[in-house]
């Protein structure tokens, strides 16, 4: 008798959230700067990375920093490019227009998927436990984390070669590590923009 009691009471709590909604995901105020300083939307490339896309990228100049040995002039770390701050040698280069191809990894909607009954058969307790704001808020929490999760151990599928080649490493979604942070948690009235 006393679960449905609990349950009565959780339902209660449930419908005092009336008014209230919780909010997980990438907000539109979460950019960050490109390399010529104009912001980038990171909900934007969080899209372009669930569904997949084709971004056109126009012809521009890019600075290549390195390494050099002074004495034998040969480059250091195996030519590989490092920060400006680090750089005894700069090339400028002209990257011709091209089109990047990325492939869909739904990070998003996989992650809804397998966790989504987990999420909504733990929302009871929590009301039974703490505030209508407060089980939505630990709610979106546990939400942010499963999705930060997904992004942190994302592979397939994975790096293209040229990719790889580039940055170093296979690990798709995980270059900067600026989506997995931009992932945010709101609770907040329904009638509040």
């Amino acid at each position: 008798m006393k679960k449905t009691g609990n349950l009565a009471a959780a339902l209660r709590k449930y419908a005092a959230c009336n008014g209230k909604k919780v909010r997980v995901g990438i907000f539109e105020k979460a950019t960050y700067a490109k390399a010529d300083g104009a912001p980038l939307h990171i909900a934007q490339v969080a899209y372009w990375n669930e569904y997949g896309a084709q971004v056109r990228v126009p012809e521009h100049q890019v600075t290549i920093y390195r390494l050099i040995n002074e004495k034998t002039g040969d480059f250091r770390r195996n030519g590989r490019f490092i920060k400006q701050n680090k750089a005894n040698f700069a090339t400028t280069h002209t990257v011709p227009a091209h089109t990047i191809n990325i492939p869909a990894r739904p990070f998003f909607r996989a992650t809804i998927r397998q966790n989504k009954a987990r999420w909504m058969n733990g929302v009871p307790k929590l009301l039974e436990q703490n505030s209508a704001s407060k089980a939505l808020r630990l709610t979106g929490e546990m939400i942010k984390g499963d999705l930060v999760e997904s992004i942190n151990t994302w592979k397939d599928p994975p790096n293209s070669e040229s990719t790889i080649a580039k940055k170093g490493s296979d690990a798709p979604l995980r270059d900067t590590m600026q989506m997995a942070r931009a992932i945010g948690v709101e609770v907040s009235d329904d009638d509040e923009s």
